[in-house]
């Protein structure tokens, strides 16, 4: 179910009123309320795939149990055991949909398989660790969340990506052609995110920074919540899980600022990101299959498309997170904020920790740190820091563009960090940090040259027109003017929040002022709403 489609418009009223109904019998009521309702919003797209999201639920609830009490108790494992294998006949046996999103192969009785599977090792597995040493103990449970979870993650989004690029290798080295087997498989929607939220959390518990859930009920509605389960922000579990165990009201502020966010996030993606993505996908789409193979001859176009990806993937991405946030808080809910002005970054180290700050604030504590962090010396320094964004580039997606994004901007971060080049005025207050500011934005910019390419030629036709063919065209004066109207609201917000200091500067403005603004939005929605929902582009990582 997407948030800008009818279907959301009318699904979110009806739950908004059983959740305020069922809020006078506590909180286990409600999270098990969320829960359907995630599984109802999550299920809309494919029920088949909430089988995953169900064994994720399972498999990290019993190994947090068994790092940080033993083993889960008898009544622990039948439940959650029990929840699996009624998702296995529930979810992934029937066949929903005529067309086919997994082959047979895949599905079929294999998930029942793997329930049992998994029934057997928590009846007999988990028990056995218990009488192994503490660390011992603690080590191979976390490892069977990490295998799990991985493995899962890796066969849906990486297995077909790899075959195929095995038999291209084997190809160009030995001139020998190989049947590639690839299963045609599809990424289930929100796997890459909710998979990194339940490690997380494994990892949180193996570090005694959480004490495990008793309650499957409160897990799987921490590890299912509608509002982020298909693009987050990655919430922590030491952040979110508290929420679901404490009671919640449906208070004014929360629907003030529920309602402004969920608007303002709404204009982002149909009047700016959707109208930008036009613009975008007239000078790219030609060369996304390849059909098109010369360098563009007006390079000012191919400039100008790429302005228009880093104003569409900012309004489409950022627009999502604040529709979350702005759902949560109508629910009571508190989640992290994902995005802070990140076209204001002087630096790249500023850049990340304004940017998707849920996945840098995971690949930085998750990765980058256990790593060793900057406490190794320059060159291993460097090493972490490129190797963490290689893995955040691969994280996006199984393609050498996204492989490229990563080395990109791994290079850059070493490459400031061995210059030494010191991070300038937060506030873009001097000429010197405005134009450290303009030098990262357009470092950022190559990088969505590199981030919405499909392949690799793509990149180098493109660079080579921006390199000896920038040239002004009549198409590219239309392209520019049109997305010089298409940004000009965004960019007002964008100077609004950075003047004020606040990232909601509607509540300080007058009341007459903010009237006219929520007019334009819902104007602004309104005359964009006749055509049908896109997804968001974060959906397909």
């Amino acid at each position: 179910m997407l948030f800008n489609s009818l279907e959301f418009a009318v699904f979110l009223p009806i739950v908004l009123a059983l959740y305020a109904a069922c809020g006078m019998r506590g909180p286990r009521l409600q999270n098990g309320l969320l829960i359907v309702a995630s599984y109802v919003f999550y299920g809309w797209w494919d029920p088949r795939f909430l089988f995953l999201i169900v064994a994720s639920t399972v498999v990290d609830y019993s190994a947090a149990l068994s790092i940080d009490r033993g083993c889960p108790t008898r009544e622990q494992r039948w439940r959650a055991n029990g929840a699996l294998v009624a998702a296995a006949l529930i979810f992934a046996t029937p066949d929903w949909q005529d067309s086919a999103r997994l082959p047979t192969t895949v599905l079929g009785w294999s998930p029942l398989l793997g329930a049992a599977a998994w029934c057997a090792f928590s009846e007999f597995g988990l028990p056995a660790f218990a009488r192994w040493p503490e660390e011992r103990r603690r080590r191979a449970a976390l490892t069977t969340s990490l295998v799990v979870n991985l493995g899962i993650l890796g066969f849906f989004k990486y297995f077909d990506w790899f075959a195929e690029s095995l038999a291209a290798a084997v190809e160009a080295t030995f001139g020998v052609q190989l049947s590639p087997f690839t299963l045609g498989l599809v990424l289930p929607v929100g796997i890459s995110f909710y998979t990194l939220q339940t490690i997380s959390y494994s990892i949180d518990v193996y570090r005694r920074e959480l004490p495990a859930s008793r309650s499957l009920v409160d897990f799987a509605a921490y590890v299912a919540f509608f509002p982020q389960l298909v693009a987050g922000p990655i919430e922590r579990g030491r952040q979110l899980i508290p929420q679901f165990q404490a009671v919640r009201r449906i208070r004014p502020e929360g629907i003030r600022d529920g309602l402004w966010l969920i608007a303002w996030g709404l204009f982002k993606k149909i009047a700016i990101a959707d109208a930008a993505a036009v613009i975008v996908n007239r000078t790219f789409g030609p060369y996304d299959d390849l059909s098109l193979m010369t360098v563009p001859e007006d390079g000012v176009r191919v400039l100008v498309a790429i302005y228009a990806f880093a104003l569409q993937i900012y309004a489409d991405f950022s627009g999502y997170s604040d529709i979350a946030r702005g759902t949560a808080k109508l629910l009571g809910f508190e989640l992290m904020v994902n995005f802070r002005l990140p076209y204001f970054a002087v630096d790249p180290s500023s850049f990340w920790e304004r940017w998707h700050i849920s996945l840098s604030s995971w690949l930085r504590d998750y990765l980058y740190v256990p790593l060793g962090g900057n406490r190794r010396g320059r060159w291993r320094t460097g090493f972490n820091l490129s190797a963490t964004m290689w893995i955040g580039g691969l994280w996006h997606g199984a393609a050498w563009t996204f492989v490229l994004w990563g080395v990109f901007h791994g290079a850059v971060l070493v490459i400031y960090r061995v210059l030494g080049l010191r991070r300038g005025s937060e506030d873009l207050s001097g000429p010197r940090s405005v134009l450290q500011g303009l030098v990262m934005f357009h470092l950022v910019c190559f990088g969505w040259l590199l981030f919405r390419a499909q392949n690799l030629e793509t990149v180098r036709l493109f660079v080579a027109s921006l390199w000896g063919q920038l040239h002004w065209t009549a198409q590219a004066g239309h392209d520019f003017y049109g997305l010089a109207l298409i940004a000009w609201p965004l960019v007002a917000m964008q100077v609004a929040q950075w003047w004020s200091g606040r990232l909601d500067p509607i509540h300080q403005w007058p009341a007459l002022v903010r009237v006219q603004v929520w007019l334009a939005l819902g104007l602004g929605i309104a005359a964009h709403s006749g055509r049908p929902a896109s997804e968001f582009i974060y959906f397909a990582f």
